[in-house]
């Protein structure tokens, strides 16, 4: 008879998890994918109880209505998957924070908290955080805004340990530039447009200021999957951005990437930006003003700012400076898979063990 420990049966709840391209989605994709070298995972979605469905590395399993929502715990059957060891949720998630009070009370509880459970306004971290059905034992992993980290605490532990998080990109796109630009050291612009909104012939006012400032330079505005080319405030023609490697060339290929609205729950262009050498322009109190300030970019609070830090890094040193801090900064948080699986792995170890 063996004495090897069974692998653990990790459950994840996910709303957001077929919202591939939001950032909540990315670091529960993520966490997931870390747990899965500590044991078996499952992925619950919200859905027509059905088959489970393919999901590249993962089977998901639907569980709930067929509006899309969870089921509601008086009726539910969650026979989708064994016994949880361990259940992970995403704090913005009430109906599946209620499904975990339901139906595995007392299991080790992980949360990825997006700032909706602690109240954080990006300047604290969570300790001892409770929810509802949470057992007092239960590990919180929460995710800050604001933050740069992924950070795990336990209740009544004294301060916190980090976890981190991976944030990868392709080193090819830094090779070879984008085909349909005949030109490099461009003013790279994501734009601040609300979504739902497109115009890619009319940039926003602070695109449209930059462009204004900067005659001479190209600017390259970014929205709606097509980076527009702008140069003596003309349009001068636009280019498809069909896939993550044509960002990460347009990234890599720009004198500075200026992202004008930062993820809350976590900036991950400005990590990819920083992770290919280029620096990053940011509003101020951002979670991405915050990795600047690590060495790897400026942060504006006005139009008069802004236009000042682009004048900046047209100082070649200045901006050669800034490339190399800001790569060794990204690089070193979150270009480390193994250093993340390992602190995730960690994280769930000690949640069990203390239920145990």
């Amino acid at each position: 008879m063996s004495d090897e420990a069974k692998p653990a049966h990790i459950t994840v709840l996910s709303r957001s998890w077929r919202d591939g391209d939001r950032q909540l989605a990315f670091v529960t994709r993520a966490v997931a994918g870390a747990a899965s070298r500590q044991g078996h995972v499952d992925v619950l979605v919200p859905g027509t109880a059905g088959a489970p469905v393919a999901d590249g590395a993962f089977d998901l399993h639907p569980v709930g209505t067929r509006a899309g929502g969870w089921p509601e715990t008086r009726r539910a059957q969650l026979d989708a998957a064994p016994a949880p060891d361990v259940v992970i949720v995403e704090g913005n998630d009430a109906g599946a924070l209620r499904l975990y009070g339901q139906f595995a009370p007392g299991v080790p509880l992980i949360v990825i908290d997006t700032g909706t459970l602690s109240g954080s306004s990006g300047k604290g971290v969570v300790r001892g955080a409770r929810t509802r059905g949470a057992s007092g034992s239960a590990t919180v992993l929460t995710v800050i805004p604001g933050r740069r980290e992924l950070l795990a605490a336990r209740p009544g532990a004294p301060g916190v340990e980090e976890v981190g998080l991976l944030v990868e990109v392709n080193p090819i796109a830094a090779a070879r530039r984008n085909n349909a630009l005949g030109f490099t050291d461009y003013l790279l612009i994501l734009t601040d447009r609300p979504p739902g909104v497109t115009d890619n012939r009319r940039p926003t006012a602070l695109a449209a200021w930059i462009a204004a400032r900067f005659p001479r330079e190209h600017v390259v505005v970014v929205e709606n999957a097509v980076a527009s080319v702008w140069r003596s405030r003309a349009l001068m023609g636009e280019v498809a951005v069909d896939t993550r490697t044509d960002l990460w060339r347009l990234m890599a290929h720009a004198r500075v990437t200026i992202d004008l609205a930062p993820g809350s729950v976590l900036p991950r262009e400005c990590i990819e930006s920083l992770r290919f050498g280029t620096p990053i322009i940011v509003p101020a109190g951002t979670g991405g003003a915050e990795l600047a300030a690590c060495g790897g970019g400026l942060w504006f609070r006005d139009e008069a700012e802004l236009l000042g830090c682009i004048e900046i890094l047209g100082d070649p040193v200045i901006r050669d400076a800034l490339s190399r801090q800001g790569r060794t900064s990204a690089d070193a948080r979150y270009g480390d898979a193994d250093r993340f699986v390992e602190r995730v792995s960690h994280v769930l170890t000690v949640a069990m063990e203390t239920a145990a």
